[in-house]
Parts: C-alpha cells; structure tokens; sequence
C-alpha cells in the first residue's frame, strides 16, 4: 500500500482575492492579531498590452516541502515533519528564534508576538486525516484550492493535478525543497507571471 503523501493545490485561474481563506484560518486556529498563515497577495499589472496579466492574486502559506530547510535550522527540533509529509511546530519546543522563518524561502511563517513561538500552517491535517478538506478549502469561494492525498491517485486532488499537468508550477524549484503546495498558473500570461514570482 501506497504511503500517504498530504499536499494542495491552487489555481490561480480562480482565486478572487477574497480573503475568504485567511478568515477561516484565523477563526479555526485561534490566530492572534499580527499573525498570519496564509496570505493573498494582489500581483500585478503586468506585461505588455495585448498579452498582458493586468491583476491576480497569489495565495502563499506554507509550502509543505518534502525537504524543508526549516527543519534542518531548528536548534530544539521543533519543526518536524509527519509521514504523511505535513510540516508542523511543536509549540512546546519551540522557543522563538525564528531560524526557520529566515531559512523558509516562502516567507511562511510568523513569530506570535503573545507566546513567542513561530506559527504556520498546518495543512489542518487532522481534517484530512478525518477525510475532509482544510477550512481555507472549504470556503474558498471559487473553488481554488483542494487539498487532500497525492498519491492516491483516485482522490480529487491527484485528479485536478492529471487534468492540469501543463499549468503545474512550483514556487523557486532552484531551491530543492519541492514543494507539495503546487499552483496552477492562469493561461493567459502564464510566462509573465512565472518570471515575477519565481515559479517554474
């Protein structure tokens, strides 16, 4: 049998900048004021007039890597990995040095102000293990985001990614943390919007 591999992806095509997906995670993590773990980025204009990108938005929390560089900083092991390839804190280890946070090429973590310990997303990874979707998934207005197990192959998430194997991009490939938070980029000025966020 298969190992479970947990990852997400995001079509840019559909996210709207409604933020409705950095709501649900406050309200469901209890996230204080000043901390974030996801974002969504306005982008743009960009481009030159017919072909241009004029607006999008960029999703961007953690990344999940399947080698993460802020597990190899972390003096106490508080960032660790599970088998199923989620990356999480251990809050009773962690004591705010924010190595991790300097070694995360993503920009993906926050240093909580309250209990100085670094925060992140979680993947919300005891709702896939229950077989449901993480909260930013479930509101996500447009439907953009679907996570859940990539390498089953029957699941929805290994189905969209199958169906879209031309518009995969991974955020700074260059780095070697292979990211398993992947993102479909929009068809119409997917070469523009490649070169000014890193993907490849």
């Amino acid at each position: 049998m298969t190992e479970k591999k947990y990852g997400m992806v995001i079509d840019l095509d559909k996210c709207s900048g409604c933020q409705a997906c950095s709501v649900a995670c406050k309200m469901e993590n209890d996230v204080d004021l000043g901390v974030f773990r996801t974002r969504v980025y306005r982008m743009g204009p960009m481009g030159q007039w017919p072909d241009a990108l004029e607006l999008f938005y960029f999703p961007n929390g953690c990344m999940h890597c399947e080698h993460p560089s802020c597990i190899d900083v972390c003096p106490t092991k508080a960032t660790f990995k599970t088998d199923e390839g989620v990356v999480l804190v251990d809050a009773n280890r962690c004591f705010g040095c924010q190595y991790c946070a300097w070694a995360c090429p993503y920009e993906a973590r926050s240093l909580n102000p309250n209990t100085k310990v670094v925060e992140k997303c979680t993947l919300c990874v005891d709702k896939l293990d229950a077989g449901e979707q993480p909260l930013c998934c479930y509101t996500c207005t447009t439907g953009a985001r679907v996570a859940g197990d990539i390498n089953d192959p029957d699941s929805r998430i290994s189905k969209v990614l199958a169906e879209n194997a031309d518009r995969v991009y991974r955020v700074h490939p260059e780095f070697g943390n292979e990211p398993k938070v992947v993102y479909l980029v929009p068809r119409k000025g997917a070469e523009t919007l490649c070169k000014s966020i890193g993907l490849s």
